[in-house]
């Protein structure tokens, strides 16, 4: 099979872009599940499983039409990985606030 090489940046570039959106994605969904008990926190992982397949099956098919690519996948769990990173102490921040202004003695 011949491979088109020039089209690799816009396959990396896809594969982050949607490790990015799969990993911000499972940041807001973990709020919810905080908050809920045993099976409620169950449910809520199994939404979050099934936002990062459609976000990993979309990043596959508009990247490289299905086709598993080995740096493609270390860009999207990349992308996953950069977001736990970079956003969530922000978002533990700002839960810490939320906490602080509606229980005071907290």
């Amino acid at each position: 099979m011949i491979r088109d090489v020039f089209s690799q940046p816009h396959q990396a570039m896809v594969m982050l872009f949607f490790g990015l959106v799969g990993g911000l994605g499972y940041e807001l969904l973990r709020f919810p599940r905080l908050k809920a008990g045993r099976v409620g926190a169950t449910l809520w992982d199994i939404l979050a499983l099934v936002l990062l397949q459609v976000c990993l099956l979309a990043a596959l098919m508009l990247s490289t039409r299905g086709e598993v690519r080995l740096y493609g996948l270390v860009l999207f769990f990349g992308g996953m990985a950069l977001v736990r990173w970079a956003f969530r102490p922000l978002f533990t921040e700002i839960l810490q606030k939320i906490r602080k202004k509606l229980f005071p003695s907290c």
